[in-house]
């Protein structure tokens, strides 16, 4: 499996540690250790936090030569845990709001077939990141067109996500993400997943719900999985572990209530453990199959 990615790379700085982040990165991650050859476009400052982004990067296996590198400072979150539940506040402007490609690194970039393309919202709040996406969207080869809806603060809005889905054979969003979507449509809250499907033609509509665990809507059937028992450590990056699990189980050519099952799985294994991307035990690895 070959996987690219396009958007935010930040720290998430807790009370007493900061550990590396932001949704596409999370994911690469993930696939990473699920065995795929994955690239990230993105951006960091020229300062300390940059140096150090790059090389847990290499560490995590994933190619950052298409990181740009910034006037702007590397991207920060700081997060507030409230009954497990993370808070955001991000620095702004930072790296990921100016993450460019010049022609030579775009046209590499472009020769590549992928096997999924990973894009989000949150990394469109800027307009230079968005434009640089909108040149990719525009003229990459990927087979399937990943499209994660994370609303922060206020770094959205109808444009992006009409864009967005626009492009998109599989979207996912959480349960409460949905009325708001929907309502930027003028879309009634309960028909916004067949408005995915009919009016933009996604295939995958993939909606997580929290404790009472998550739903796939594919070609007029609904995939419904519940969430494992377990003790939540935090749930930071869980939804990001549940996305990398669900699209290495289709490129592998297991159906959706297979993807959804491993997709489950890795994301209750996350949140028991402390970090985004935890290293991989023995226990899970048989559970995946891998």
């Amino acid at each position: 499996m070959k996987a690219a990615a396009f958007g935010e790379i930040l720290w998430d700085v807790f009370e007493d540690v900061r550990t590396l982040g932001g949704a596409p990165l999370n994911v690469l991650a993930h696939l990473s250790k699920l065995g795929a050859d994955c690239s990230i476009v993105s951006a960091v400052g020229k300062d300390s936090l940059g140096e150090d982004t790059l090389e847990r990067v290499r560490q995590l296996g994933i190619n950052g030569e298409y990181i740009f590198s910034s006037q702007y400072p590397t991207g920060k979150a700081e997060i507030e845990l409230k009954d497990g539940i993370p808070g955001y506040t991000f620095n702004s402007p930072c790296a990921w709001d100016d993450i460019r490609l010049d022609d030579g690194k775009l046209s590499e970039f472009l020769s590549e077939h992928y096997s999924v393309f990973i894009y989000g919202t949150l990394s469109q709040r800027s307009d230079v990141s968005r434009a640089t996406l909108e040149r990719i969207l525009s003229s990459i080869n990927a087979d399937e067109f990943f499209f994660d809806v994370n609303f922060r603060k206020d770094f959205f809005s109808r444009e992006i996500l009409e864009k967005g889905f626009e492009k998109a054979t599989i979207v996912k969003m959480n349960d409460e993400e949905i009325p708001v979507a929907a309502a930027l449509f003028g879309i009634p809250a309960e028909l916004f997943v067949s408005a995915l499907q009919e009016r933009w033609n996604v295939e995958r509509v993939v909606v997580t719900l929290g404790k009472k665990g998550s739903v796939c809507f594919s070609d007029g059937k609904e995939y419904r999985q519940s969430s494992g028992k377990v003790w939540v450590v935090d749930t930071v990056g869980a939804g990001d572990s549940f996305s990398a699990a669900f699209l290495d189980s289709l490129a592998r050519g297991y159906d959706e209530r297979k993807a959804m099952e491993r997709a489950s799985l890795l994301a209750d294994y996350v949140v028991a453990h402390e970090g985004a991307t935890p290293d991989y035990d023995e226990s899970i690895r048989k559970a995946l199959g891998i």
